[in-house]
């Protein structure tokens, strides 16, 4: 099952605060995750409300310059399912499912070429 889909916001470090902030006054929204990915140099937030949910990822151009092709992310209750249903729809897996500080992760080039990041959270890590 889907359970949020976010797109994505790419910001410097210095700025995560700050647009954490513009987010949730512009969607009447609430901060739902934050962490460090210091395996990648980065720092997540996400702000979600009703009707859209963004993924604020910050950190210097350099480091965010890899994730920068990826348009949205998705967050689904568990990844395996769609594994399948996305592979049988001929979408390109672009990375094994690997660890993330919250969960699990993988990437997905659609046929339509859109990059879309799936990822399911442990239930110890985010909300």
């Amino acid at each position: 099952m889907i359970l949020e889909t976010y797109t994505r916001v790419f910001v410097d470090a210095n700025a995560l605060d700050r647009n954490i902030a513009f987010y949730k006054a512009l969607l009447s929204g609430e901060q739902t995750l934050r962490f460090a990915y210091p395996e990648v140099g980065l720092e997540l937030a996400a702000v979600s409300s009703p009707r859209l949910s963004v993924l604020i990822i910050a950190g210097s151009p350099e480091k965010r310059a890899p994730f920068e092709a990826t348009r949205l992310t998705i967050k689904v209750d568990k990844l395996e399912p769609f594994l399948d249903v996305l592979k049988e729809a001929g979408a390109e897996q672009l990375e094994p499912v690997q660890p993330t500080p919250v969960g699990r992760k993988t990437r997905f080039r659609h046929g339509d070429g859109l990059v879309v990041e799936y990822v399911d959270h442990a239930a110890s890590g985010a909300p």
